[in-house]
């Protein structure tokens, strides 16, 4: 079976549309989930045909506008309601990729529609409940009793922001809090028969710290917002405030999300990733989780850096290393990271390190470093040099698994006292072009 054959099947067996197109935006391929997102019942009749003749009229410039995007070797992401078969509406977040040929022209375009119509509605409904509960609250409250409520919410987020600014260590320990609520869970759960046992008791308590964490965030949110809707009776000291206020509740919010997401509640599901991306958008939780004493630099490739793997797990595995690199400069170093690629030839390949072409991520610090002695066990669950309280000795395991179940490897360099470079190294992702 050819690679044009595998990855044909490949996108049959997607539960993601995907649509692959020209140049002009018209259908090249189409798999059978992209049939469906469409209402497409005559897939062959749908080739060569526009994609956008597909879409709803009123939803067609967004799709252009991000088909434009695309031709310029940049790709695009949005949300957008689309009719199913039943008629009934449902949400999907449509990404939209270039394909770039070997002198980096862009020959084509990818459509890929995933269906996040439960999260959205969940969304909604938690967000209906909250503005339920807030229009309660208001309509018990007086027009005085609200404006000092207000006034002294206000004076809480700005003492709250200096102390931010001041101790830039704050927020890493509220980190540390909870990463050591999830230690204190793990040594209950050792006490468990079965492995598996303990990771479950860790994601399950992280998840419900975010979920409530970020619930009552929705709450601050919404209380701030009723303030914003009455710019009237605020002075123009107190509007300058709220907009501090804000900006820091939502900032705490897109956190929440983030733990929330590493709790590793999903399921594993490969789909195609580009790295440059993943760390893009996980960057300034990676700053933030780092502390202020920490120097983050990050060097881009030049090139797309594409892989088969979940993309949770790699942000997770990504965040994992970056910690631990911190750790080992004490929180005061420089921390790079460096995205490239690498060739592996027949002679130099192994079992554990086949021949072929791969994507790399590496973190490189340039604190304690490691002796042999460390490096032999680095990637044993539960192995870890720090002291009782500070560590888990889970996160080089996971690193070590993600990579490993993408088909790639994990390349360590260190000398005491000097640094260390943890390289994850994933097989590059080929995607043929459309011709």
């Amino acid at each position: 079976m050819n690679d044009l054959e595998r990855y044909r099947q490949l996108l049959a067996f997607s539960a993601d549309g995907v649509h692959e197109l020209d140049l002009r935006g018209h259908i090249t391929r189409i798999n059978a989930s992209g049939c469906a997102v469409l209402c497409i019942a005559d897939p062959a009749a749908a080739l060569s045909q526009p994609l956008a003749t597909f879409w709803p009229e009123a939803a067609r410039d967004v799709l252009e506008a991000s088909l434009a995007t695309a031709r310029t070797g940049r790709s695009m992401q949005f949300t957008q309601v689309l009719p199913s078969a039943s008629g009934e509406p449902g949400w999907w977040l449509i990404s939209v990729h270039p394909y770039v040929d070997a002198t980096h022209q862009v020959d084509g375009m990818a459509v890929i529609c995933h269906d996040i119509t439960e999260a959205v509605e969940a969304k909604l409904a938690l967000d209906t409940a909250i503005v339920g509960l807030a229009s309660r609250l208001s309509l018990s409250e007086s027009a005085r009793a609200v404006s000092t409520v207000r006034n002294q919410r206000l004076d809480d987020q700005l003492a709250r922001a200096r102390v931010s600014h001041q101790q830039g260590a704050g927020r890493e320990q509220s980190l540390k809090l909870q990463l050591g609520l999830a230690s204190a869970a793990q040594a209950v759960a050792e006490h468990a028969a079965l492995q598996s046992q303990k990771n479950e008791a860790i994601g399950q308590l992280v998840a419900g710290l975010s979920h409530d964490f970020s619930n009552m965030l929705q709450i601050a949110v919404v209380a701030l917002s009723s303030i914003q809707d009455d710019p009237a009776n605020l002075t123009d000291s107190q509007r300058r405030l709220l907009g501090y206020s804000m900006d820091g509740v939502h900032h705490a919010a897109q956190l929440a999300q983030r733990l929330l997401a590493f709790a590793r509640v999903h399921r594993y599901t490969p789909e195609p990733v580009e790295l440059v991306g993943i760390v893009g958008d996980i960057e300034n939780f990676a700053r933030h989780s780092l502390g202020a004493g920490m120097d983050f630099q990050i060097e881009r490739a030049a090139t797309a850096l594409s892989t088969m793997c979940d993309r949770h797990a790699i942000e997770q595995a990504f965040i994992n290393l970056c910690i631990n690199a911190r750790d080992a400069c004490g929180g005061q170093g420089v921390i790079t990271v460096r995205l490239g690629g690498l060739t592996v030839t027949a002679e130099h390949g192994s079992t554990l390190r086949p021949a072929g072409d791969y994507v790399t991520l590496a973190v490189i610090d340039n604190g304690s470093g490691m002796d042999e002695s460390v490096r032999e066990r680095l990637f044993e669950p539960y192995f870890t040099t720090k002291p009782e309280g500070s560590g888990t000795g889970l996160g080089l395991a996971q690193v070590y698994g993600v990579v490993r179940q993408a088909g790639g490897f994990v390349d360590v360099e260190s000398t005491s006292g000097v640094g260390t470079t943890m390289t994850m190294v994933f097989p590059r992702l080929q995607l043929p072009s459309a011709d």
